[in-house]
């Protein structure tokens, strides 16, 4: 985006363009010249940037496809006639701030082929891009000469789950009448809204595929299917008694391998002798790209035992994308000695998955929630056994040191940790949670998989006493179920279930008005804290007590009536 016509506005920021020729010069600057802009010149300089850089006379680049210009192409196709004629222009730029796409050609603006501050000095883009927040530089803010009569907004453009940044949004524009708000800006926000909103759908686009390829190949009781991308595993209750972990392990590489060379394998999988079954592959494909593959395997003996999977414990019950990723990545990084982090909100389950993961060994259990301080014990730790340090976020800052040294000594110490985040972490735990990052393990909260829901309820019902039928659920008990947040994850989810198997007087099936009142209720409006999730509910138990009184209520919580109403209107948004 370059300029070189006069602009009518050219007067509109004389004092910054004063300081600019002074800069250029070396002479003194005058008083009032942002900081942030003089800094910006400065790293012009550094990086060897000309400030009378040409436009460069060469054909565009051809676009560098990518998943970021395949989502924003469509979108900014349909935003790009909103900019007007001849009036803007529109860039896409990538995370190297390489232009991949532009829309409009007013006279006047030249597009450059890249807008990193090492080529053209201090611009939109690259402040975007580096303050991760909607960015917009001015006229003579630019350090190039051929840029004094631009004004242009930028607006970063995120990964939708990791947050990483993918590029810029950029509307250039000839040079607006004074500062900020860019008359453009909010066309910008909102294409760059767009284009997550796009990356988003299209990320969750290969798990459904991957889903709608295994709902067909499952369908039957009988029918052992199993489909495999490499990272994600699902398989029905008859492949999991039929394969042993030898033959998963052997249909892990083989997904891996198709999705690395995007071609077809043989369609029969050499499976380990005595596997006891043979496994027939398909690719299943997207767009013509193999995300995995579908097996489905049959006995080679049908009166050959068949191994049977031990019962997983109800924390570790599950079989949605995001909780078997998990508990696998897990199950991967514990088979080697290395130290290894499981991370989580309360109650997700990562106690019982560490001890799962530690086997049938010995184990030396330490709670740093009783006590925290326990560098003495740390310093005299022999190498024998396995540790597990749960809370590992209440170690106390000695007891965090030693262990970095103790892990500096031996890196391959076999310990496990919990840790649950909160409260920003002192110095010494944020460098055990660096050191450990590639050894972490984040455990899914239960309101990112209710699709768990059910099967963590049979799970978790205790079983009946003799002559009393097992706990079930109405419809609107399970939707209420479903629609909770559940901030205390499995572990209130167990409570609930717990007092509803020891306290339940009804017959027949659960229903909604049995449920905890929090339950009952439905979620808040609005995300709630811990503190309020805590709070709400003990005001909907108050006012279940009281019959829905409110005067009552607020008399039993020792708060006035207002503040009662201020606070449920509150958790209403």
């Amino acid at each position: 985006m370059t300029t070189t016509e006069p602009s009518p506005a050219v007067h509109a920021l004389p004092p910054l363009r004063v300081a600019r020729e002074r800069f250029l010069s070396g002479c003194p600057l005058p008083d009032g010249v942002p900081e942030e802009v003089l800094a910006a010149w400065r790293r012009a300089r550094f990086f060897g940037v000309p400030h009378d850089l040409k436009e460069q006379v060469v054909e565009p680049p051809r676009p560098i496809e990518s998943p970021l210009l395949g989502a924003a192409r469509p979108v900014l196709e349909r935003i790009a006639p909103a900019l007007g004629p001849g009036s803007s222009i529109l860039v896409l730029t990538d995370a190297r701030l390489r232009v991949l796409w532009t829309s409009g050609s007013p006279p006047g603006l030249v597009l450059c082929p890249g807008l990193s501050e090492q080529e053209v000095g201090h611009n939109s883009a690259a402040l975007a891009l580096r303050s991760r927040r909607r960015a917009e530089v001015h006229g003579p803010e630019h350090f190039l000469d051929v840029w004094q009569d631009v004004s242009a907004v930028s607006v970063p453009v995120l990964a939708p789950k990791s947050g990483q940044a993918l590029g810029t949004l950029t509307v250039a524009s000839h040079l607006c009448g004074g500062y900020p708000p860019h008359p453009q800006a909010a066309l910008a926000e909102a294409a760059a809204a767009a284009v997550e909103a796009e990356l988003l759908a299209r990320a969750g686009r290969p798990e459904q595929v991957l889903m709608d390829a295994y709902l067909r190949a499952a369908r039957g009781e009988d029918r052992a299917a199993a489909v495999l991308d490499g990272r994600n595993r699902l398989i029905s209750a008859a492949a999991e008694r039929l394969a042993t972990p030898e033959v998963l392990r052997v249909l892990e590489r083989t997904a891996v391998a198709a999705r690395q060379a995007d071609m077809d394998v043989p369609t029969v999988a050499e499976l380990p002798e005595g596997s006891g079954c043979t496994a027939r592959i398909d690719m299943v494909r997207q767009d013509g790209v193999v995300l995995g593959i579908v097996a489905v395997l049959e006995p080679q003996d049908e009166s050959a035992p068949r191994p049977r999977p031990r019962r997983p414990l109800p924390f570790l019950t599950g079989s949605s994308l995001p909780w078997r990723y998990a508990v696998e990545r897990a199950a991967e990084l514990a088979r080697s000695p290395e130290p290894l982090l499981l991370t989580g909100e309360r109650g997700t389950g990562k106690t019982v998955l560490a001890r799962e993961l530690l086997g049938p060994v010995p184990v030396q259990v330490v709670d740093a929630a009783e006590d925290g301080a326990l560098e003495a014990d740390l310093a005299e730790r022999g190498a024998e056994n396995p540790l597990l340090i749960r809370h590992a976020e209440r170690l106390t800052q000695p007891a965090v040191a030693t262990l970095n040294s103790l892990l500096d000594a031996h890196p391959d110490t076999p310990l496990l940790l919990t840790h649950t985040p909160g409260t920003p972490p002192g110095p010494c735990l944020q460098r055990l949670l660096d050191k450990l990052a590639a050894r972490t393990v984040t455990l899914p909260p239960l309101r990112e998989r209710t699709e768990d829901l059910r099967e963590l309820l049979s799970a978790l019902t205790p079983r009946p006493a003799p002559g009393r039928p097992p706990l079930t659920w109405t419809l609107d008990a399970l939707r209420a179920l479903e629609q909770h947040p559940w901030p205390g994850n499995v572990t209130e989810l167990a409570h609930v279930v717990q007092a509803l198997a020891e306290h339940r007087r009804a017959s027949g099936p659960v229903r909604r008005a049995e449920l905890p009142d929090v339950v009952r209720e439905g979620p808040a409006v609005r995300p709630l804290s811990p503190m309020e999730h805590a709070e709400r509910a003990t005001i909907l138990d108050t006012l279940h007590r009281h019959g829905g009184n409110k005067s009552r209520a607020a008399a039993a919580l020792g708060i006035g009536r207002a503040t009662l109403y201020r606070k449920l209107r509150g958790y209403e948004g």
